[in-house]
């Protein structure tokens, strides 16, 4: 199978990465140049790659998305356009895969661009606040933005506002009204969002590492539960970074414990103890599933690594890693 790694090209990295997985071997295939590409997506039909990139500073703006076009070689460059706004960090479709929407992190705004056909920026959206931690939360940082499924509502998570801002998407223009602003305890520094299929919403706090359980109803966001990703003895630095849901577990990759925390699913969606399992590598900023058995980690600190979950026994092997400097995100391919 074919999965994309982007990578920091500060740190090395060669941008984003084409790697393959044949009999749980990883190999590095080939590579596209893209500048810090912090995120990479796929259209659903899987024909296209989305990559958000942080250009060289022109006119105190550095950012930009890029679109590839997948073909039996590798990634065709279709198209590059500006965010408006610095910093992007995260990015995605909409339900109808029209239009295209891209967190801009250092910048703490969101940029709207269209996608039949691609075109520049319609919209561009600033967060005005700040939180209360003195150098991570000096003003609005959007780390992430996703759909809340089987809406038109687009989820905002601000990690410098400590906030969660909800937008209604007008369906033709594609662009983005502010309904609501759901607001987390001080200091916590919201990160990443997760959804299950039961409706509930799973939110992984990059400052406090702590991810919390989440209601939505007519509207309304409520905490419901939070808890630690952390063991209670760890006493050294941490950031929580990626969350996933599986059927029946959260996971959280803990940069710094270099672990993936997994909390069992129980009645209510409320999460059960958690059980630590090693990344494979130093600083997992990212994480996917491929099947129900099968976890690729990309470690910041320089590798790939694929994990093997057990279901009978419940424990997390090491099955193979590979060198990849400054990975910070991984993309796998479906098998169709």
């Amino acid at each position: 199978m074919i999965f994309y790694v982007g990578t920091y090209t500060r740190s090395g990295g060669p941008g984003i990465a084409i790697c393959s997985l044949d009999h749980d071997r990883i190999s590095v295939l080939d590579s596209v140049f893209a500048v810090d590409p912090g995120y990479i997506i796929l259209s659903s039909d899987q024909k296209k790659l989305f990559a958000v990139s942080k250009d060289e500073m022109t006119a105190g703006i550095a950012g930009s998305y890029l679109l590839f076009e997948r073909t039996e070689t590798g990634l065709q460059r279709v198209a590059q356009y500006g965010t408006g706004d610095s910093g992007p960090s995260h990015l995605c479709l909409s339900p109808d895969q029209r239009f295209l929407y891209t967190a801009n992190y250092a910048s703490g705004s969101i940029s709207v661009f269209p996608l039949d056909p691609p075109g520049k920026q319609i919209q561009l959206i600033r967060h005005q606040g700040h939180g209360t931690h003195e150098t991570r939360q000096t003003t609005a940082h959007v780390h992430h933005v996703s759909f809340i499924p089987e809406t038109r509502i687009l989820l905002a998570v601000d990690l410098g506002m400590d906030a969660l801002v909800l937008y209604q998407q007008d369906a033709v223009s594609g662009q983005l009204t502010a309904i609501k602003t759901f607001y987390t305890p001080p200091g916590w520094g919201p990160r990443h969002i997760a959804y299950h299929t039961s409706g509930m919403i799973y939110l992984a706090h990059e400052l406090a590492n702590i991810v919390s359980v989440l209601s939505y109803e007519r509207g309304q966001l409520a905490i419901i539960q939070s808890v630690s990703t952390l063991p209670d003895q760890w006493q050294k630095e941490n950031t929580a970074a990626a969350i996933r849901v599986t059927e029946d577990a959260v996971w959280v990759s803990n940069r710094g414990h270099d672990s993936l925390a997994r909390f069992p699913l129980h009645t209510g969606g409320l999460l059960g103890t958690a059980d630590f399992f090693a990344s494979g590598g130093q600083l997992p900023r990212d994480f996917a599933w491929i099947g129900h058995d099968r976890v690729l980690v990309a470690n910041q600190g320089g590798s790939i690594a694929l994990l093997d979950w057990n279901h009978a026994t419940r424990n997390m092997s090491i099955m193979e890693t590979a060198d990849l400097p400054g990975a910070i995100c991984v993309c796998p391919v479906r098998p169709t």
